[in-house]
């Protein structure tokens, strides 16, 4: 990985380029150092962090949502009080406490604000700015080599960049490539004060484990994990005959393993790991008894010829997989975090009209999910595919909570395409800032709504 210069960079990019990534990558490296690090996302959590990381203390993870008083309803302050700044300072003042053992001990400290384009969604501009300068300043006082990323589509926020370009020492930049076929990705050091510096672009892979590996660095080493097909590049762990790359690997191989037995790499399979972006369907009330069950077929045959219609699905190159779920169906698309949302849209308006003047008893009423991650694509020795993966579980819970109409977006896929258009910022509001789902684990929860599809009232599952 390139090393990083001691100093602020504000790295810029668009949706999925692997800003976040690139950030862990940033803290581990640190926390192999020895170096004290501080998270600032909302975007990611401790738990992306390995348990070894996080045992002797130099890992500080900030949950600014949380960090600055937000009600789990608005995401606004919890008592309606108290202006953006103050609520800014909260998070500064923990920054600062956090420090302060470290004054003039020479100690190497490493942060990372994952994102400033999340925060510009709830706190003012003028705050953030102010906050943005006050934060370097504490930093360069305590030698802070620092990370802020920023996404953008149009010439990567060039406002938002030029604001501040006087406040950080330089500019590291991504691009995001689609051949049709595959996807590139690239970064470069655009600028850096004091310095003069030609811009190269260096192309870079994200591997099943989330490292990042630059130009030909595969190639010097020698063991590869049989899960993900990727050069063992740290620690490695061993279970049984095989070396496996992350623990997350070997649990994937634990599972294939239920399914084709302990020969699972003996069977054919071909494992690949891809950052998909997920649409889950369900029909409402379906399974009621009183419904014969030759309608129950009729209303799941007639939403698939109604998905099957839809423009946003028939862009095959984007799809990467489908399958039934009995009361509806899952869908995953590659490349594209928008292509599962506007298939929602497309959907809702094909669904008004097909319901117009039916009975109640022949109308058709679904709930959507959304949410993106990466899965495993498994192509079995019978070349059928399989998906195993965290987030098609996160997409059914998030429809689960849904009532009839609703369009729910787990926060990660709601908050890259806030940052992606301006027009969804109007169109995908946040509905609660710490829902617990299954398991204890919590997420912001967004709703996709207008007046020609959606549903605007909060889901009934989530108290008044």
């Amino acid at each position: 990985m390139q090393a990083i210069p001691k100093s602020l960079l504000l790295l810029v990019g668009p949706a999925g380029a692997g800003k976040s990534i690139y950030c862990r990558q940033f803290i581990l490296d640190g926390l192999l150092n020895d170096d004290f690090c501080i998270f600032i996302s909302a975007n990611l959590d401790e738990k992306q962090f390995p348990k070894d990381a996080r045992v002797n203390g130099n890992l500080k993870f900030i949950d600014p949502y949380l960090q600055a008083g937000l009600s789990k309803r608005s995401g606004k302050g919890g008592n309606g009080r108290g202006s953006d700044w103050i609520k800014l300072s909260a998070i500064l003042t923990d920054i600062e406490s956090a420090l302060s053992p470290y004054a003039g001990s020479g100690r190497s400290i490493r942060l990372v604000i994952d994102s400033l384009t999340h925060l510009s969604i709830i706190f003012k501009e003028t705050a953030l700015l102010k906050f943005i300068h006050s934060l370097a300043i504490l930093l360069r006082d305590y030698k802070v080599a620092g990370i802020f990323t920023l996404t953008g589509t149009d010439l990567y926020s060039a406002n938002a960049v030029s604001k501040l370009s006087c406040i950080v020492d330089g500019i590291l930049e991504m691009k995001l490539e689609d051949s049709g076929h595959s996807l590139s990705r690239s970064i470069r050091l655009l600028s850096i004060k004091g310095i003069h510096h030609t811009p190269k672009w260096i192309e870079f892979s994200i591997d099943a484990s989330g490292i990042l590996a630059f130009g030909d660095s595969l190639s010097k080493t020698i063991a590869k994990c049989p899960t993900c097909n990727r050069p063992v590049t740290g620690k490695a762990i061993s279970y049984s005959d095989f070396t496996f790359d992350t623990i997350l690997c070997m649990q994937t191989y634990l599972r294939l393993k239920e399914y084709y037995s302990a020969n699972v790499f003996d069977s054919g399979l071909s494992v690949g790991v891809s950052d998909v972006n997920f649409f889950f369907i369900d029909i409402v009330s379906l399974s009621d008894q009183s419904l014969p069950v030759e309608k129950q077929i009729e209303k799941i045959e007639n939403l698939n010829e109604l998905v099957g219609s839809c423009e946003a699905f028939k862009r095959t190159e984007y799809r990467g997989f489908s399958f039934p779920t009995g009361d509806g169906m899952a869908i995953g698309f590659l490349l594209n975090p928008e292509i599962p949302l506007k298939l929602a849209i497309e959907l809702h308006k094909k669904l008004a009209g097909y319901n117009r003047g039916k009975p109640n008893s022949d109308r058709i009423d679904v709930r959507i999910g959304l949410a993106s991650g990466p899965v495993f694509m498994v192509n079995d020795i019978n070349n059928n595919r399989n998906v195993w993966g965290p987030e098609i579980v996160l997409a059914r819970r998030v429809m689960d909570i849904g009532d009839s109409g609703h369009i729910l977006l787990a926060d990660r896929l709601a908050e890259d395409l806030i940052a992606l258009k301006a027009e969804y910022r109007d169109t995908i509001k946040l509905v609660n800032s710490d829902y617990q789902i299954k398991h204890g684990q919590r997420i912001r929860l967004y709703s996709a709504y207008s007046t020609d599809f959606g549903n605007s009232n909060i889901p009934s599952r989530i108290s008044p």
